[in-house]
């Protein structure tokens, strides 16, 4: 075979292999909702795979040796096909038995490493047929090393970048298969002779791909709801809208459940009533309790929308300033009718950003910066916990400004703010703090809550709910634990806790413990 081939076969197939540990990587997380160690753990996988991949190639060019002719190619072409095609088969594989059978994610990891075998072996084997043993066989080898590194390469940047963000995993997982019977059919195509044997091979080839066209749907079908639900999964259960693309997967439920990366994000609710709150939205409604005049804030993340929903229907607010990450949040709410006018709202100015980063450019100061993030234990989630991120938050405050930052029950995350912070409250699970004094005014806040309207409509019926308000539970016990607690009091409970840093990442890999029940 001539090494020009073999360049081109090895630099496809470095794309597909490095294709396939992305794709992997975001079906893994998915799976374990964003646990910080799931990237490691599956990049073992692979890695692992790939050496045995390599080690079996070994043994096989050990035992076989330096064959010629066409036969041993065949066989190689044929081999990459059943790599692909099993590389392929994973993910379904993988949804069907974590919703079937309750298999733990952890236990899903052999099935990465074992298709990544194929995968691994792929390069030796192309090498061993490709370059005879004599003096140039360090330089055609080098040549081959060259195309797999870029396609590798290319790979990670192509499907990483482009192709998750305007295609699906399933469409970028049918492409990829297609690519390695494209390196198959390349082989066996240099390694027979005869045009009707070609023809032959093509039109099975053809056969293979169309079979694959047409069942990927079948296959992939209620993959993510499979892979979120898990045991809770039955046949039929779908999300009511998915959003992919290169920042992650973002879906919503039929229930109105936000869910990013696997893991639980909000839910579509603004009514803030006895019964009707879902999602305790009453902490959005709550400002006023805490800040007189809340003109300018700065929401990091927006969640499901319904914080920004409400916030952005409060008279007292003039400008609300959203910095998210993932656009596919948006998305979600833009097909949603019970938030999606927030984000059209004249006050309302939304940034696609890192909020960290945004926090580090901008001059601009604000009255409330809210931090409504996501569960302290995802990876990347000490990123807005820390005690770098508060700090830096605090640099935007403005005289009298507060950072209203959820929890999610971390204890961790209440001592950091506690620390950082020399005016603090927890009211649940959340935690509002400042450098001035902070006062609790609920008699301002009842007024404002009866005078709350969002698109015209009065949030609270003055006569239907008369007296609703005063039922409301801001000021009593919550979970067993008091509702509120002052800075002292979290200082003194969380004395043995850790601060969270960007060095150590606390909450993310030990730091687990939470108060009082650990609800988001």
């Amino acid at each position: 075979m001539k090494v020009r081939i073999a360049f081109i076969a090895t630099t496809l197939s470095g794309f597909v292999a490095l294709s396939y540990e992305i794709v992997w990587i975001r079906i893994y997380g998915f799976l374990t909702g964003g646990e910080a160690e799931s990237f490691g753990l599956l990049l073992s996988a692979y890695l692992a795979g790939l050496a045995l991949g390599g080690l079996l190639a070994r043994v096989s060019c050990h035992s076989t040796g330096k064959l010629s002719g066409g036969a041993p190619l065949v066989t190689l072409g044929l081999f990459f096909l059943l790599a692909n095609v099993a590389a392929f088969l994973v993910i379904p594989t993988v949804a069907y038995l974590v919703s079937t059978y309750g298999l733990e994610a952890p236990r899903t990891l052999p099935i990465f490493a074992v298709a990544a075998i194929g995968l691994g072996a792929g390069f030796p084997l192309l090498s061993h047929y490709a370059i005879p043993p004599d003096q140039d066989a360090g330089a055609r080898l080098s040549y081959l090393y060259v195309g797999n590194v870029l396609g590798a390469a290319s790979g990670s940047f192509v499907t990483g970048l482009w192709l998750l963000d305007v295609l699906s995993l399933r469409v970028v997982n049918l492409g990829l298969v297609l690519f390695g019977i494209a390196i198959s059919a390349l082989l066996t195509a240099v390694a027979v002779r005869g045009r009707s044997v070609r023809v032959t091979l093509g039109i099975g080839y053809a056969l293979l791909a169309a079979v694959l066209i047409w069942s990927s749907p079948v296959l992939y079908a209620g993959m993510y709801e499979r892979l979120l639900y898990q045991d809770d999964y039955y046949d039929g259960r779908r999300f009511a809208h998915v959003v992919e693309n290169r920042s992650g997967i973002v879906t919503l439920s039929e229930s109105g459940t936000v869910y990013g990366g696997g893991s639980y994000d909000g839910q579509m609710n603004i009514d803030p009533r006895p019964g009707e709150d879902t999602n305790r939205v009453l902490r959005a409604y709550l400002i006023p309790a805490f800040h007189s005049a809340p003109r300018n804030i700065l929401m990091i993340g927006v969640g499901s929308g319904s914080w920004l929903e409400v916030l952005s229907n409060f008279d007292e607010v003039d400008r609300i300033t959203v910095v998210e990450i993932n656009a596919g949040y948006l998305e979600i709410m833009r097909r949603t009718p019970l938030v999606a006018p927030a984000l059209v709202h004249p006050k309302v100015k939304v940034i696609v950003d890192d909020g960290r980063r945004f926090l580090s450019r901008t001059t601009e100061s604000f009255d409330i910066i809210i931090s409504n993030t996501t569960v302290y234990w995802r990876a990347h989630a000490a990123n807005l916990l820390s005690r770098e991120y508060f700090e830096l938050a605090g640099r935007r405050l403005n005289p009298g400004g507060i950072v209203y930052a959820n929890s999610t029950q971390s204890v961790a995350v209440h001592k950091t703010m506690a620390t950082v912070f020399p005016h603090a409250w927890r009211y649940q699970n959340m935690v509002l703090a400042g450098f001035d004094p902070i006062r609790l005014d609920f008699d301002r806040w009842r007024v404002e809550l009866a005078e709350w309207t969002i698109r015209g409509a009065p949030v609270f019926d003055p006569v239907a709910d008369d007296g609703l308000i005063d039922q409301l539970s801001v000021e009593r016990m919550w979970r067993g634990g008091p509702t509120w607690e002052s800075r002292t009091q979290i200082l003194s409970r969380t004395r043995r806790e850790p601060i969270i840093t960007d060095d150590n990442m606390a909450t993310e890999w030990w730091a687990w413990e939470t108060f009082p029940s650990g609800d988001e």
